[in-house]
């Protein structure tokens, strides 16, 4: 569900500050979680873990108007789940064909729903989001190795660009594929991903971080000399953070 031009101008321009204060954030071992893309330049590429730290945020994020949307959707009060920005600055690159649910379920929900709110234009040319908005199942399909889905799949389904503008609102649940290419515009391509499940399902963000935290650390956080968690490709799906 794509709600187009659905922020106030006001709005926008908060969200757009955030984002920049999320950006500037130091790491900071136990709290926020930062990720960067591999390479010289280290470019950002997600902030997770933000709501307990920006009260603006938070607050925006747990309007009545946007919680009863969400039960709409999920026939029943939402429970947030995760959240996270992306950032994809320039030069970032893309996001493998995935759906979310084999990385959301290891707490046995069975259905999440995703908010992505646009600060900046996505477009093909920066890296926007590409999704198969015929998909009606919940199921999971056929996947690679590493939990993306596997190339005959890819092939076989309908994908087409969702481009957005700054204040649109897309509404997806967890089992619509979707990926996005590489950056390579001038500008950043920032947007926001947040997850609620049903509250029938239980409440299970604590938990989520803390798990992610143990199995796929931000860099400040990590030993170099720890061998790999064979936990962390759940929380580290199709995406280009190492």
């Amino acid at each position: 569900m794509v709600l187009r031009d659905a922020l106030e101008a006001a709005e926008r321009t908060a969200l757009a500050r955030w984002t920049d204060e999320l950006e500037a954030w130091p790491e900071t071992p136990g709290r926020w979680m930062k990720y960067f893309e591999p390479g010289e330049e280290r470019l950002l590429c997600r902030v997770e873990n933000f709501l307990p730290f920006h009260d603006g945020l938070r607050d925006w994020l747990s309007r009545p108007d946007l919680l009863g949307c969400l039960e709409q959707l999920l026939g029943e009060p939402p429970v947030l789940f995760k959240e996270k920005i992306n950032f994809k600055l320039p030069g970032g690159e893309g996001f493998a064909p995935h759906q979310d649910a084999p990385a959301f379920v290891s707490f046995g929900q069975t259905l999440h729903v995703t908010l992505m709110v646009s600060v900046d234009p996505t477009t093909p040319e920066n890296g926007g989001l590409d999704i198969v908005d015929d998909f009606r199942d919940a199921v999971t399909l056929p996947q690679a190795g590493d939990g993306t889905l596997r190339d005959d799949v890819v092939a076989s389904l309908h994908w087409h660009a969702l481009e957005t503008s700054p204040g649109d609102l897309v509404l997806f649940d967890s089992y619509v594929p979707h990926r996005s290419g590489p950056n390579r515009s001038a500008a950043p391509r920032r947007a926001y991903y947040v997850t609620w499940n049903p509250a029938s399902q239980g409440d299970h963000r604590d938990d989520y971080y803390a798990r992610k935290r143990r199995a796929f650390p931000p860099e400040c956080e990590r030993d170099p000399h720890a061998p790999p968690d064979p936990e962390a490709a759940v929380f580290n799906l199709g995406n280009p953070i190492r």
